[in-house]
């Protein structure tokens, strides 16, 4: 299933980290107007880009200047060619800092209006960022969280550093898989919530919304019934976010 929004909900070097990140292979589509852009990716690199007429590195700093738009990530993409062998965080410093080199050559009263309208805007990602750092401080048995897509796309995490986000995003997607199955099978509806309990901890996954799931993780011997509520709450917060 295709993850779709808003550039100014989630940004052009938001979308390539949480991409990169997750491990997988796909596929970035960006429409801004007539202009197109479409980005690669595959074991945790981008692999190809193309913007207009610019290919590979050129065509990621252009896209990276894209303050509006659509997107679509659509998984399991191959690109025709590799274009692009440059670590995925370099690409976007490097365009990052044409951009501020770009912005320092307007006039000031231009800039300082786009600087304004940048800092008065906080992403869809920075918001379920601080939601999920907020369910980790607050709660006492929570020690991992994650959102993730219903195709298993990492879309924020706020995981120890012992576990990995591209293997939280493949276990959520397998388990939505089969629960959702076991659900439908046996007419309970649709699925709700799903909980797995471990000789070491327990793995909690709650529908947030129509196209996400939140993944807490905890420890053994926690108070399974306030894990669901400040869970549970979490998710509400999250579905809010992603609309």
């Amino acid at each position: 299933m295709a993850l779709k929004g808003e550039l100014t909900d989630m940004n052009v070097a938001d979308l390539i980290q949480v991409q990169c990140q997750s491990g997988g292979r796909s596929a970035l589509s960006v429409q801004r107007g007539r202009e197109k852009g479409q980005l690669y990716f595959a074991d945790g690199a981008v692999i190809h880009a193309e913007c207009g007429a610019l290919k590979g590195d050129l065509a990621v700093y252009e896209l990276l200047t894209w303050e509006s738009g659509t997107f679509v990530v659509t998984p399991d993409v191959r690109p025709a060619l590799i274009t692009i062998h440059t670590s995925w965080s370099a690409l976007i410093m490097e365009g990052l800092r044409r951009y501020d080199e770009n912005q320092a050559a307007q006039p000031e009263s231009v800039v300082s209006g786009k600087e304004m309208k940048v800092m008065a805007v906080e992403t869809r990602r920075e918001r379920l960022s601080k939601t999920l750092r907020n369910l980790i401080d607050t709660s006492g048995d929570v020690s991992g969280v994650a959102v993730v897509s219903l195709d298993g796309l990492i879309m924020a995490a706020d995981l120890p550093a012992s576990v990995e986000q591209a293997r939280v995003g493949a276990v959520a997607a397998a388990i939505l898989n089969l629960s959702g199955r076991s659900v439908g099978q046996l007419a309970r509806g649709s699925l709700r919530q799903t909980t797995i309990q471990g000789s070491e901890g327990h793995i909690v996954l709650t529908q947030a919304g129509a196209n996400a799931v939140l993944v807490a993780l905890t420890g053994q011997g926690v108070n399974l019934g306030m894990v669901f509520l400040e869970v549970r709450e979490c998710a509400e917060k999250v579905a809010g976010i992603l609309g």
